[in-house]
């Protein structure tokens, strides 16, 4: 004769289901460390308004996504390349230092330089459709004296 177990008399299937999901959840709800944060990325060198710099690389909407969120500096940028021109947005979600962010156009040219603050969730929007977005420390453009219609090449 079946005789039905104490978890399945009590009903604990259920729960004990709802414990191992939460659990599982809890365990995906842990920010990545700073390795694991930028392991995500490939590097790729770029020429921009003549300087020669290394950048890591979001191709993927997953990579865009995480950009540098969870990274302590933005040494090296990145660049959050899109595989046509798009209209977007960013925002600093998770995102601990400052930066300035370079709109690049369809020709490869800089559109407009925008800075962005730490953890502020207000999106800054491109005026037009660009094919990437390059995000440097603040003041790495002005430094650099980087401007909008410079050029950005990518370096094989």
């Amino acid at each position: 004769m079946y005789k039905p177990t104490l978890f399945k008399q009590l009903g604990f299937k259920q729960l004990g289901c709802s414990v191992l999901l939460l659990l599982a959840t809890a365990a995906c709800a842990n920010p990545p460390t700073e390795q694991q944060a930028r392991a995500l990325f490939s590097l790729q060198t770029l020429n921009i308004g003549g300087i020669t710099t290394v950048v890591q690389v979001a191709d993927t909407a997953e990579k865009r996504a995480q950009g540098l969120m969870f990274q302590q500096t933005a040494k090296p940028g990145m660049l959050l390349l899109y595989q046509q021109p798009a209209a977007i947005s960013l925002w600093m979600r998770n995102t601990t230092m400052p930066l300035d962010v370079a709109f690049i156009g369809p020709d490869w040219t800089i559109m407009h330089i925008e800075p962005l603050q730490p953890l502020d969730e207000t999106t800054v929007a491109a005026n037009s459709e660009v094919i990437a977005a390059l995000e440097m420390p603040q003041g790495w453009f002005a430094a650099k004296q980087i401007q909008p219609g410079a050029t950005v090449k990518l370096i094989e």
